[in-house]
């Protein structure tokens, strides 16, 4: 009977009007004190019904990630594929040292070992057992074996070079299109005030239909241009989340800034010295340029200078020498033109911050002078619109400036990819 009674209760609360509700949610209840008042011709009565738990589910707000640089190249290389992909390829690497270097030790029976294992050989084996012996003999199967371990090596650490230099790149390009934005919002709220001048001007009899008409077509090309900075930002977005492995939907905020970055006076001779040091192309062609000469003096012991096996390895040693060098010119010529970028950019930054001042007075000057109406609603427009240029221009010269710095710091490291 108390089931029932309970029950009727409950159905009561769906079909009968509700008077007097406070509702709290907490821990997924829902508490509801009500008090309905029933009148009959003889009695008022009271009743009183608490603490009916209900299931709910309210959809949450999805967190907005705030990015600094740092953060978001932590989190690109925590969810990069490529650079796991890298990482395994690493550790396949090790274990083929370790069975390469056991199969040299075995000499003639180690190319049979790894051939049953199915692992590649890393370092020259020659029809000729002589030669076989003598590239043992002089370490230069040892050296090929490591210098294909090193490869691994520098392959994760040039990947990993890469994605920190993309996500900066990306990070600097978003909030570069963020300050493009935030310009063209500036621009429409200037627009949208000296219309709102001009149409109080207007409704005195200030000013003409027609001149009203020029503020409105400024409005609206000012409301166009926000339009398509806010487009371009939004795609620049999707481009930057793509960069960080970060799924399209998600809400990011960068706390960065574009800002004109500080840098340490820079000394040629010692960039160009530690590029060179660095470079991870540079390194794989030493190593080689290194190895080569080793195979010919250990081919020169069975076949003399006159054969084709001879100067096959001949022509190999010239091109490694050949390809040491061209890395060596092209890393230094990547250290002097990333120097030369930067200190042009940074030498045109003054020129842009001028032109942002005078546009700035040019401004009040356009619109004091239609007040006095000594100039046309086309004369203010234009005005905005070299102000909104130069406000640009000022911006994308700070972004160049930043990004040269950028390519020249990594022009001294490993590289910016492989």
């Amino acid at each position: 009977m108390k089931k029932i009674i309970m029950l009727l209760l409950a159905a009561s609360l769906f079909f009968t009007p509700l008077s007097g509700i406070v509702a709290y949610a907490e821990v997924g209840t829902l508490i509801l004190d009500r008090t309905e008042t029933t009148e009959t011709p003889e009695t008022t009565e009271t009743q009183e019904i608490k603490e009916i738990p209900v299931v709910i589910t309210e959809p949450t707000e999805e967190e907005i990630l705030t990015l600094t640089l740092q953060e978001a190249i932590g989190f690109a290389l925590l969810n990069n594929k490529e650079m796991q992909i890298q990482n395994l390829e690493l550790a396949k690497a090790e274990i083929s040292y370790k069975e390469n270097k056991r199969a040299i030790e075995k000499a003639e029976d180690g190319a049979e070992m790894l051939e049953k294992l199915g692992i590649p050989r890393s370092y020259e084996v020659t029809p000729d057992q002589i030669v076989n012996n003598a590239l043992i003999e002089k370490g230069v199967s040892m050296k090929q074996v490591e210098l294909a371990l090193l490869s691994a090596q520098m392959n994760v650490e040039m990947k990993e070079n890469q994605i920190k230099y993309n996500v900066e790149k990306a990070y600097f390009d978003l909030l570069q299109k963020e300050k493009e934005l935030l310009i063209s919002g500036e621009n429409l709220a200037l627009t949208q005030k000296q219309y709102d001048n001009g149409k109080l001007r207007y409704d005195l009899g200030m000013i003409s239909k027609q001149q009203l008409l020029g503020l409105e077509l400024g409005l609206s090309q000012a409301q166009s241009g926000y339009d398509a900075a806010k487009m371009v930002n939004e795609i620049q977005l999707l481009s930057f989340k793509t960069t960080l492995g970060l799924a399209l939907e998600k809400e990011i905020d960068l706390t960065g800034e574009i800002e004109i970055k500080e840098y340490e006076p820079i000394d040629l001779e010692e960039s160009i010295k530690l590029a060179l040091e660095n470079n991870a192309g540079i390194i794989m062609a030493k190593e080689n340029a290194e190895i080569q000469p080793l195979i010919l003096e250990a081919t020169s012991g069975r076949f003399p200078p006159i054969t084709f096996r001879y100067r096959q390895q001949e022509v190999e040693v010239a091109k490694a020498e050949e390809s040491l060098q061209q890395a060596m010119v092209g890393v230094e010529m990547g250290v002097r033109t990333s120097i030369l970028n930067l200190k042009t950019s940074e030498e045109q930054i003054a020129t842009f911050q001028k032109a942002v001042t005078m546009a700035t007075e040019t401004v009040k000057i356009a619109e004091l002078s239609f007040e006095l109406g000594q100039n046309t609603p086309a004369d203010v427009l234009e005005a905005n619109i070299n102000l909104m240029s130069a406000k640009k221009n000022l911006a994308q010269q700070i972004h160049a400036f930043n990004t040269a710095l950028l390519d020249y710091r990594y022009s001294m490291g490993l590289g910016k990819g492989i």
